[in-house]
């Protein structure tokens, strides 16, 4: 009798394991959010860097000075994409973990299509001011 309680909760405590793995993801899905979050912090620094060398500010600002550049994904090796026209910017990478099509991520909004994830901003004609471009 102890025998076949053990093993029923033995059962029940990796069932509840298997459960919670197939809910949470596991500790390779955190792995790969937080590689996400790396990716995401860069395209920030790189957008606001390339806002400051386009603004032609970056002597004078103390932000523009302190922004540093990384044009390469640290964990892959791969370059992040950037589109560059007159009025608009877009910096993207491959991120590993599935979006929706648009996430709200505190002052921009990452726009994804597929496993590619871009912040997106236009210029305002009449302020010259970056802004973060709707979906």
């Amino acid at each position: 009798m102890n025998r076949l309680f053990f093993g029923g909760a033995v059962a029940v405590v990796l069932a509840a394991l298997l459960a919670g793995f197939a809910v949470v993801g596991g500790p390779g899905h955190a792995r790969a959010e937080s590689r996400d979050q790396t990716r995401l912090a860069d395209l920030r620094h790189l957008a606001d860097a390339l806002i400051c060398e386009t603004a032609e500010q970056a002597a004078f600002s103390r932000a523009c000075r302190s922004t540093e550049q990384s044009l390469h994904d640290p964990l892959t090796g791969a370059a992040y994409e950037v589109a560059r026209g007159a009025e608009s910017l877009a910096v993207c990478a491959n991120f590993e973990v599935p979006q929706e099509k648009t996430v709200a991520s505190g002052r921009e909004r990452l726009h994804f299509d597929g496993a590619v994830g871009c912040l997106r901003y236009r210029r305002v004609p009449s302020s010259q001011q970056w802004v973060v471009q709707a979906p």
